[in-house]
């Protein structure tokens, strides 16, 4: 029974240490994770190592390594990190949208977009990586549709119609703007997303006013 109570305690007192030290290892990933997204905005993807990522954190290498084996185990933990980020904003937008047109509810997603990656510029760097894991990309584009598709379908009037397809193209944009913004010199290709983007608002437009 002793023994038993010796256990018990010695248990009790193991949780008491462990609590903190986990802590402790969430608060450095949280740290390694924004040290990369600073060293992925300003040197890009390629270019970036895990030295500088490990300098920029004030942490040894062996720590980076500890928690991120590899430089694309790191990188997808950050984008998968930040594509939550974006699907909570789309989430709420589509909560608050109701009473917009369609054609407004598109804008809305394009602005959230932008003020996004202004915030995260690292999203587009990772977004415009070679080795994303299909299965998860794919995964992530239907998530991501289908958010879009939840803001459209509040708009008023309805467009429940097409609904899918300008979900689809909506998505298609975005992913547009987001290469765009990762070669800050494509000042053409930065026109020619402009172009679509008023295309896709008089479609909305054109929509709406059928539905």
């Amino acid at each position: 029974m002793e023994n038993m109570r010796m256990d018990s305690q010695k248990s009790s007192e193991e949780l008491k240490t462990r609590t903190p030290k986990r802590q402790r290892g969430h608060e450095r990933v949280v740290i390694l994770l924004d040290a990369a997204a600073k060293v992925f905005a300003r040197k890009g993807y390629d270019a970036a190592t895990m030295t500088e990522i490990a300098a920029e954190a004030n942490s040894s290498i062996g720590s980076l390594y500890q928690f991120f084996p590899t430089k694309p185990l790191l990188a997808e933990a950050l984008h998968i990190e930040r594509l939550e980020r974006l699907k909570a904003g789309l989430h709420r937008m589509a909560e608050q949208s109701a009473g917009l047109s369609a054609a407004e509810s598109g804008e809305a997603i394009f602005d959230a977009l932008g003020a996004f990656i202004e915030e995260y510029p690292e999203f587009a760097v990772l977004a415009g990586r070679r080795d994303i894991p299909k299965e998860r990309k794919a995964r992530s584009r239907a998530e991501l549709k289908e958010l879009i598709a939840a803001v459209l379908r509040r708009a008023q009037p309805s467009i429940s119609d097409d609904i899918s397809l300008m979900s689809g193209i909506v998505l298609e944009l975005l992913r547009i703007v987001v290469a765009v913004a990762n070669e800050p010199d494509a000042a053409e290709d930065r026109r020619v997303a402009g172009e679509l983007r008023l295309m896709l608002r008089k479609r909305l437009e054109e929509a709406g006013a059928i539905g």
